[in-house]
């Protein structure tokens, strides 16, 4: 079974799953109105003893944009969770069955398509058809956008464990967009800033900037093979689904986006838009650091990447008091 619908193009693995599914509905949005309506932008550190330099995170939690999106957009998302392949699999056929696309989170090493994946439990992907061997996808354009798997490598993936991992999370979306896009853009930029500005813990916002900025400087002596490692970190914040400078890039043009479809506000919009520009401009020299310090192995490019983190955090605390106030 196939359903034809037009695959979202776009570098962010959740916006693209919940794009396309948007997209069968009609509802096409451009990932960085996606993004922003689903709350996304954000910061976490959490210091992992796991994870050579710990988890540098640049938005909510997974599954969170798509729940925030819908609920702004006034659609309805039903989600399943189940821990049994077999009742996993029958959801699956069911819901493309009855017409819908579907959305699944699952760990992107167990995809044949992706060369040398590390193990991340949180990618997403949209499902548009299936038979009793292969699944057609859709992913980011990285990764080609429209892809095949085969059946044991989609379960594998489904069901793996390990950090922000779900039980074979699936997902469709129904209804139809009943919000104002203007109001319900405003709506979420107020609530990602009170989110931004009142953390849950101190690994979050500008308290998490600070954990990172004191980090940092030790990082060569905490692993094993640190150039693998900073050409990972790098890869985090630049180039591996965050559109650039860990989603900075994606917010910012969000921001002016909403100022053209809000023109009574678009002065106050703009202004963050800026701060946030130059929060991205600053998350690239961090990331453009961290691949220098992989090939000299010189502490003085961490030394300067973690003194940038104060201006960041400056920036973007700047920016959500503008937001908050919208």
């Amino acid at each position: 079974m196939t359903i034809h619908v037009t695959p979202f193009v776009g570098v962010h693995c959740e916006t693209v799953a919940t794009g396309t599914l948007l997209n069968a509905l009609g509802c096409e949005l451009s990932e960085p109105l996606l993004l922003g309506l689903g709350e996304a932008f954000g910061f976490v550190y959490l210091n992992l003893s796991s994870l050579p330099f710990g988890l540098i995170g640049g938005r909510n939690k997974p599954f969170a944009l798509t729940g925030n999106a819908c609920g702004h957009l006034g659609l309805d998302c039903r989600e399943s969770q189940t821990s049994s392949v077999a009742k996993a699999w029958r959801q699956l056929e069911q819901d493309l069955a009855a017409g819908h696309p579907v959305g699944l989170q699952l760990d992107c090493f167990h995809l044949p398509y992706f060369a040398n994946a590390p193990h991340f439990a949180g990618h997403f992907v949209a499902v548009t058809g299936l038979d009793d061997d292969r699944a057609e996808v859709v992913d980011t354009v990285q990764q080609g956008t429209r892809q095949q798997v085969p059946r044991t490598a989609l379960q594998a993936a489904r069901h793996a464990g390990g950090p922000m991992s779900a039980k074979a999370r699936s997902y469709t979306i129904t209804g139809e967009v009943t919000a104002d896009l203007g109001v319900a853009a405003l709506a979420a930029m107020r609530a990602t800033a009170s989110a931004y500005l009142a953390p849950d813990f101190g690994g979050m916002g500008a308290p998490g900037l600070a954990k990172l900025a004191t980090a940092m400087p030790g990082w060569l002596g905490r692993s094993a093979t640190p150039g693998e490692d900073l050409h990972l970190a790098a890869d985090l914040i630049e180039r591996a689904g965050t559109g650039g400078a860990l989603f900075r890039t994606l917010y910012r043009d969000f921001l002016a986006e909403v100022a053209e479809l809000v023109p009574g506000r678009a002065d106050q919009i703009l202004q963050a838009r800026d701060r946030i520009a130059a929060s991205a401009q600053l998350w690239t020299t961090i990331a453009h650091l961290l691949d220098q310090c992989a090939v000299d192995g010189s502490p003085a490019h961490l030394r300067q990447a973690a003194s940038l983190c104060r201006p960041i955090a400056d920036a973007e605390v700047a920016a959500m008091r503008v937001l908050a106030e919208l």
